[in-house]
This record gives C-alpha cells, structure tokens and sequence, in this order.
C-alpha cells in the first residue's frame, strides 16, 4: 500500500477529498415554507449563502412550492431540487433584479433599435430569477420544477416579455441536469460568457427560447427535450458547442444561430413540430408551425463579425417543418463551411432542399451526405 505523507493528507482534508460528507442545506431549515403562498426568498438565499461559505455542497429544496424572488447562485453550491418541488417566481416584474454584468458584454447585443432589442446595458432586458454572475463550479439538479409564471411586463421586450427564469454570465463549470423549466417570462435559461457548461436531461417547456447563449467554449446539450414557444436553442459566439440526444419541438426554430461559431456539432436529434405550445408572440393567430429545424444566420439580428466554420449536422430526423435547414449570412460576418450527413427530413412543408437561403451571401463550402427530404 501506498503511504501517504502526514502533510498530503492535511491538504487533501483540506480540500474535502477525504472522508468528508457532502454538505447539505434544507431550505426550510433556514424558514422557507412549501405552500405556495408564503414568499421564501430571504430563507432560500440564507441556504445558498451559508452552502458558499462553508466551501460549498447541496442547497436542497423538498417537496413543495416556494414562492420566491430573484434569487443568487454562488460558487460551488448545487441547486436541488427533489421531485415536486416547485420554486415559482413571484407575478410582479418590478421584484426581480437585473444581471449586472463584471465586464463590457456588448458585442453580444443584437436587434438593434427594434422591437427585439437585447441589450446588456438594458436593466429591463437582464432581469431573472434566478442568477448566476462569475460563479465556478454551481449547479441546478434534480426532479424538480422552475416556473417563471409567464409574469407579464409591458415595459419588457415586445411591450409583453418579463424577467428570463435563469441568467448565468461569466461563469466557469456551469451545470444543469434532471430539472424542468416551464412557463418562462422570456428565455427560460440566458447564458453569457460561458465556459466550460452542461446541460444533461433537462425538459423545457412553454416560454420563449429554451436554452440561449451567447458566447461560450466547450458546452454540452445532451439529452434534453424542449417544447418551447419561441427557438428551442439559440445564441452564438459558440466554441466547441455539442448538441446531440435531444427531442427538440418549437413554434419557431429548433437551432438557431445568430453570431458566427465555430465548431458546433448538431447530432442524433430528433427535430419535430407543430409546436406543442404555440408561438408566444404570433398574438391572436396563436399559430404552432415549426419553422426550420437549424437556422444558420451569422449577423441576421445585428452586426456579428466573425467567421462560422466547422458546422456539422448529422444523424438528425426532422418532421413536419418548414425547412430543416435554412441559412442566412449578413454583411460582416463570413462562413466557411457546414457539414450535412445522414439527414432525413419528412413532413416537410417548404422547398424540398436540404438548405435554404435568406439570401445571397452563405457558405463557401457546403458538404452533403446522403440527405434524405420527402413531404
């Protein structure tokens, strides 16, 4: 057996590697109360903050509906939620705190002056539930539910979107598995500046986009579905973005990629409408169609310099949408080269191509391997 030095162990015990039960913290230790009714938010965030300062483990949230404001994730606490437990986010938007982001986060504005103006300096527009500001190492886990309520805000995007039900910005080791998000005021999760991020089995469903970042390097989307009222994965900036084992349903689009990536691998989805929840700004049409299964528009919604290179989309099924793939490349912004193999796409209610274009201006190189596209 291999002996271990007296001053080795004191370190390793130190950084709680040996012999050290992981550290849990019952919210309703702290006075939270699951009845839906009572506001927790105080006794929620004292369970978080306690986690943090003792080096970090599980804030566990049981069985129940806690009725909560913002609420602050910090370094190294993982968020778990047990199955049926319900943190529900109040109704009024004036209770919900905007990201202040640590750095300039501009260049991942888009929209412009329009109505879908997303803008970082814009308080409305960073609002949330629930945040996570240059965090490492925190996670969300569990059976559990977030419900963002679909709060109404007509000082919001559109005159309509209230706070999205989770930003993490500048963060390192992000992850979230087994959760569901549900009726979120916007995006159901906004990301900025990831590095290093898993999403693994999480369900979203109703809102408007499911999972959207902007910028990032080395995430994973990996087995979670999405029945979403707006894009179900969007964003862009990606570095080594995976997604692959997903069931992907919208009353939008499926991916969407708005700012220039590189190396984003799309694999063994199935991509599918109509929408399960209509379109959350389609008014009183409340229309359900699925528009295409992966948009690829560099600087569509706003000036995105950069290149998109390495884009490849395999083993994928798609069904009864407009298009499965469509591309629009904006003045600004270059692509390279995309990568389409072993492709079936039924149902389709468009062009039979494999590709269609916003306009003029697309790939340099387009690869196509057999593809497969029926009505």
């Amino acid at each position: 057996m291999r002996k271990i030095g007296i001053g080795v162990l004191i370190a390793l015990t130190a950084c709680g590697t040996v012999n050290e039960e992981p550290r849990v913290f019952d919210v309703t230790a702290f006075g939270a109360t699951g009845d839906g009714v009572t506001e927790c938010t105080a006794a929620v965030q004292a369970a978080i903050d306690s986690c943090t300062l003792s080096g970090g483990g599980t804030v566990r949230v049981p069985e129940g509906t806690f009725l909560c404001r913002s609420l602050f994730l910090k370094d190294r606490v993982n968020l778990h939620l047990d199955k049926g437990a319900v943190l529900l986010g109040v109704e009024d938007p004036e209770a919900y705190a905007s990201f202040i982001p640590q750095h300039d986060l501009s260049m991942y504005d888009s929209g412009g002056d329009s109505a879908n103006a997303n803008n970082t300096g814009d308080r409305r527009w960073m609002k949330a539930f629930l945040h996570g500001n240059g965090i490492d190492g925190a996670s969300v886990t569990g059976e559990g539910l977030i419900d963002g309520r679909h709060v109404f805000d007509s000082l919001g995007e559109e005159n309509m979107r209230g706070p999205h039900t989770i930003i993490i910005g500048e963060a390192r080791d992000f992850r979230m598995e087994g959760v569901s998000i549900t009726r979120a005021a916007n995006y159901a999760f906004l990301g900025y500046a990831l590095e290093n991020a898993v999403f693994q089995g999480v369900h979203i469903t109703e809102g408007w986009d499911g999972i959207h970042i902007r910028g990032c390097r080395h995430v994973e989307i990996a087995g979670c579905r999405f029945e979403t009222g707006d894009d179900a994965i969007a964003g862009g900036y990606w570095e080594d973005m995976r997604i692959h084992d997903c069931e992907i349903n919208s009353s939008c689009n499926g991916v969407r990629m708005i700012m220039p990536s590189d190396g984003v691998e799309i694999h063994h989805c199935h991509l599918y409408g109509p929408g399960a929840y209509p379109h959350r700004t389609s008014g009183e049409t409340r229309r359900n169609n699925m528009l295409f299964g992966v948009s690829l528009e560099p600087g569509a919604w706003g000036a995105a310099p950069g290149t998109a290179r390495g884009i490849h989309l395999h083993d994928l099924l798609f069904e009864q949408l407009s298009s499965p793939v469509s591309t629009s490349v904006r003045a600004g912004s270059v692509a390279e080269d995309l990568t389409l193999e072993d492709i079936t796409a039924t149902g389709i209610t468009g062009a039979l191509t494999p590709i269609v274009s916003w306009n003029d201006q697309g790939f340099r190189s387009v690869t196509l391997r057999n593809v497969t596209i029926s009505r």
